[in-house]
């Protein structure tokens, strides 16, 4: 009787948690990790990882190859989309504010992918936002500093830079790092902040360590086997959220 019993009970608590998840709001998200630039490739002759301290490896932008990943990344999203994502479009692509993030959103998702029609219908482009929150662990490696804020407004006339964006990258420090504990809390005000968006479907253009230390955190079945996040791999899921308060992430898959 114990053993049916508990059976039961279990039973019912299983359909009790999917019933709790199917009345959520999800929203389809999705993380792309930036192509390949130059703080990602070895020396040629030495093959020796390159010193992200060096100042000359400030914001580096993605060399030929991170641009070519970055194409083929969005064109695969994008078959990805059409076939399983029937009538829906994306709505908003986040991207980090260093460089290499910028452009392969950019790359990705070109202006012009989108049109509607030619007599002024509704247009399908993304909304396109910039914001700290999505930015790599920053500290110490040059890489991970960004650009004044009114450098990039320049150059990326087509982003809306987060109104919370200092001028000057006030966060990178050349003596310390952000921790692993620092940045999960970021990640969680990211999360939140996610939750609270209108828009359903998403793409967030990011780094490694932090769409590892994300997946790790709420998702770690994405990354079975100590998996890492490698150039321009994309992962898609939802992002369960109940009253504008983020819940959980469901579903999270590495897109071949």
């Amino acid at each position: 009787w114990c053993t049916t019993g508990l059976g039961f009970l279990e039973h019912h608590l299983f359909a009790y948690r999917h019933d709790i998840v199917d009345k959520m709001r999800k929203q389809k998200i999705c993380f792309i990790r930036h192509g390949v630039a130059k703080h990602n490739l070895r020396d040629p002759k030495t093959n020796q990882s390159p010193n992200l301290e060096d100042p000359s490896f400030f914001d580096p932008p993605l060399v030929y190859d991170g641009k070519q990943q970055a194409l083929q990344a969005g064109e695969r999203f994008k078959i990805w989309w059409k076939t399983t994502q029937l009538g829906e479009q994306i709505e908003l692509v986040i991207a980090s504010p260093l460089t290499r993030c910028i452009q392969t959103s950019m790359i990705a998702f070109q202006p012009g992918d989108c049109y509607a029609s030619n007599d002024g219908g509704v247009s399908k482009e993304p909304r396109r936002i910039c914001t700290e929150l999505v930015r790599e662990a920053y500290g110490m490696h040059y890489p991970d500093k960004r650009r004044n804020k009114s450098i990039l407004q320049k150059y990326w006339p087509g982003l809306e830079l987060d109104s919370r964006m200092t001028e000057a990258d006030e966060a990178w420090s050349s003596t310390s790092r952000e921790s692993i504990t620092q940045l999960q809390r970021r990640i969680s005000l990211f999360l939140d902040y996610v939750a609270k968006l209108p828009q359903t479907n998403i793409v967030v253009v990011s780094h490694g360590v932090f769409i590892e230390v994300l997946l790790q955190a709420h998702c770690p079945e994405a990354l079975p086997n100590g998996r890492r996040v490698y150039n321009c791999d994309t992962i898609i899921g939802d992002c369960l959220s109940e009253n504008g308060v983020y819940k959980g992430l469901q579903g999270m898959q590495v897109l071949t």
